[in-house]
């Protein structure tokens, strides 16, 4: 018995896995109903190997556990662990239920059901539904798609099925709350992060579509991608229902994955499986098992997460690899080496949906996360949305790149905002197409519908600094300043090198005439990554504050960089607007207007403009720009 949560919790009666029932009380192990002869130290072996389960076990801690009360030498773990395996049928380096950490020890890998209740007995294994086809027979099954899409689209869609069949109707209404954690190496010495979060990412896409779940974005959960850490102890802090945590292996041309669904209060595992394939191989089974559990689960799911739940991602599976590592390289806000990984994916397949949409979604971002000039960046975009939707035309992640596009570039507001709603309308849990639409609605002066949908996406991603500070950003622009600087001070105690969150905490002190404090946090955000932003704002800032001859030399420091490099004629006009220079910052406004400037997009709600308004040459260009209100 052990204490849980201020409750008395029994200790499994028994555990069983693939064929095995593991009884402690009578020590005994059984296959398929048939004792398996093992000796009394052999047995110690697995019964602690299985009760420590989610710890790689040192061999130090395991010859103290075993021989308590003598000194043996380290040989008599490795024959205890030989004749188990032997016991078990486990070919030497299959690793298919211990798996051998080098230099460390070992660790039990095989996916364990615990069995709770006095009467606990031996079970047959469970049967899978009678439309669908046993697991063992996987691989005599050939069919279209990658062996990484068809683990995923099992997982996803089998978790939810058991969930409904398996857990009670009382449990049911407790599990609403999901955590994929980050996949961990079976192997520490062999990792392959981008598909140890890729895998996660993916699943955590297609279970948020589920109607009844609310899932944790890979934003959050990314920090628990630690080997040493508990999945009970995550979902705990996460403050989940139930946690979804795998292990997976690559050695040469064939792949391992474990999983498991455990329930966070009692620590009952749901459902466990685990898939050791050839990396290469392809599966029936994924259309299979996903129709007899799309049926089951038609109520819950709906029809565009029907569709998207049984649609391959890529029938290559180097190219699906290709597309883990852009998705990771995206998450750690590396776009060149995104853009490079999506590029291979396509070149290897070039009807992959989702790696067009991919480079979309970056392209589209692109200038105004680099400051870099816009044309061939939202061009290379727009012909990868209009690549996915030939494809795939319900695909949201292509229309969100286009709602971007028409925002940023196009300046074509009403198509932009048919574009975003439409996305959302595909996928309202799409945290890019919330995002866009906000930032859209504040600059067309619809500041409570933006601030509406700047709370969507935080919904989706509570700590996500950027969406948290674009509502400071909103609410500056909209005038509510003590509400801005309230916001914008809580994003930066979330994140404090965030250097976007800087920079909007100098335009609030801007607001405020506190100009040193202004200029310190411009210093800060360039500091900390900006790049022509800061430096513009810190130029602006001592024009404002009459220091003449320092917002001279930042603007001669843009102007002669630009004649080498890109520099966005908006920050240029912004330093001569500072210095009360309308007619030269005007002239670069315009050439900002022919550049297709993206940060043009911020003219009509910019307090920084404010001292141009009126004039007829700035409500003209703003008149061109469809921003007049």
């Amino acid at each position: 018995m052990k204490v849980l949560n201020g409750m008395i919790s029994e200790d499994p009666a028994a555990y069983e896995f693939a064929d095995f029932h593991l009884d402690p009380a009578h020590r005994r192990l059984l296959r398929s109903g048939e004792p398996v002869p093992l000796t009394p130290k052999v047995f110690d072996t697995l019964l602690y190997l299985v009760e420590h389960r989610h710890a790689v076990l040192e061999k130090d801690e395991l010859l103290k556990a075993l021989w308590p009360d003598v000194v043996v030498e380290e040989n008599n773990l490795g024959q205890a662990i030989s004749k188990l395996r032997a016991a078990l049928g486990e070919a030497p380096g299959a690793n298919r239920y211990i798996a051998t950490i080098p230099g460390r020890g070992y660790r039990f890998v095989a996916p364990v059901t615990p069995i709770f209740g006095p009467d606990a007995r031996p079970l047959a294994r469970e049967e899978a539904p009678d439309s669908a086809p046993r697991l063992w027979q996987v691989s005599r099954l050939t069919a279209r798609g990658s062996l990484l899409v068809a683990v995923a689209t099992l997982v996803v869609l089998t978790a939810a099925y058991l969930w409904r069949a398996r857990v009670t109707e009382s449990d049911e209404r407790s599990v609403g709350r999901l955590a994929v954690l980050p996949f961990k190496p079976l192997v520490p010495e062999v990792r392959n992060e981008a598909m140890e979060y890729g895998i996660a990412d993916i699943l955590i896409a297609r279970l948020a579509e589920l109607q009844t779940l609310t899932v944790s974005p890979l934003s959050v959960v990314r920090r628990y991608a630690d080997l040493r850490q508990n999945p009970i102890a995550a979902g705990r802090e996460l403050g989940v229902d139930a946690v979804l945590d795998g292990h997976i292996y690559r050695a040469g041309d064939r792949i391992r994955v474990s999983v498991r669904l455990v329930r966070v209060a009692d620590e009952k595992q749901l459902w466990a499986n685990q898939y050791d394939e050839p990396f290469t191989s392809v599966f029936a089974i994924q259309d299979a098992i996903a129709q007899q559990v799309t049926r089951s689960l038609a109520i819950e799911l709906s029809p565009q997460a029907q569709q998207r739940t049984s649609k391959s991602l890529s029938d290559d599976p180097v190219a699906y690899e290709l597309y883990l590592k852009g998705r990771f390289f995206m998450s750690l806000a590396q776009p060149r080496q995104a853009i490079q990984m999506f590029e291979q994916a396509v070149a290897r397949d070039a009807e992959f949906a989702l790696a067009h949409a991919g480079l979309a979604d970056i392209y589209s971002r692109l200038p105004i996360a680099t400051d870099g000039p816009s044309r061939e960046a939202i061009e290379r975009a727009r012909d990868a949305a209009v690549k996915a939707l030939a494809v795939d035309n319900r695909l949201a992640e292509a229309y969100t790149a286009l709602g971007w596009i028409g925002f940023y570039h196009d300046w074509d507001w009403t198509q932009s905002e048919k574009h975003f709603t439409h996305a959302l309308t595909l996928n309202r849990r799409d945290f890019s197409a919330h995002l866009g639409y906000a930032h859209l609605l504040s600059n067309t002066y619809r500041l409570e519908e933006a601030l509406k949908e700047i709370d969507a996406a935080l919904a989706l991603d509570p700590v996500s600094p950027i969406a948290a500070t674009l509502k400071g950003q909103f609410l500056l622009y909209g005038g509510r300043h003590d509400e801005s600087r309230q916001q914008v001070r809580q994003t930066l105690t979330m994140a404090p090198g965030f250097w976007i969150a800087q920079l909007q905490l100098g335009r609030i002190h801007l607001q405020q005439r506190r100009y040193e404090d202004a200029l310190a946090a411009f210093s800060t955000a360039r500091q900390s990554g900006g790049s022509w932003a800061p430096l513009a704002l810190i130029g602006y800032t001592h024009a404002r504050a009459d220091n003449r001859a320092d917002a001279n030399r930042v603007l001669g420091e843009l102007t002669s960089a630009s004649r080498h490099s890109y520099v966005p004629p908006y920050y240029i006009a912004l330093v001569h607007n500072g210095l009360s220079q309308p007619n030269e910052a005007l002239d670069w406004l315009e050439r900002g207007y022919e550049e297709r400037d993206v940060r043009m997009v911020f003219l009509g709600v910019d307090p920084a403009w404010d001292s141009l308004r009126g004039l007829p040459r700035f409500n003209g260009l703003l008149k061109r720009m469809n921003l007049s209100n």
